[in-house]
């Protein structure tokens, strides 16, 4: 994965073929569905950003496309929206919208 721009609402991949070392993505490496979930949810509320920011959702959105879990509601190809909550339903996540 390459450098990544957090702008409203989510992070957007902007150079993918460059490779570069993230130093969280060895947090996420055996971290259960159920525990990416409660980090995504953790972090979605903020409106902040900083590189480091940037990175962990970087590898968050990697941990998650490892998975073999439906992330499409909230994963695309070109980032990750960070608009609402997300929960774990069988093998799907949603986005949790204001009166669902």
């Amino acid at each position: 994965m390459g450098f990544r721009l957090i702008f409203m609402g989510g992070i957007r991949i902007v150079d993918s073929e460059q490779e570069y070392e993230n130093e969280f993505t060895a947090r996420f490496a055996n971290d259960s569905v159920e525990e990416l979930v409660d980090a995504f949810n953790s972090d979605q509320p903020s409106r902040g950003w900083v590189s480091a920011r940037g990175r962990f959702l970087g590898a968050l959105r990697q941990a998650f496309l490892d998975t073999d879990i439906d992330c499409t509601s909230f994963i695309s190809e070109e980032g990750m929206s960070l608009d609402y909550p997300i929960r774990l339903e069988g093998k799907i996540i949603f986005q949790v919208k204001e009166n669902q």
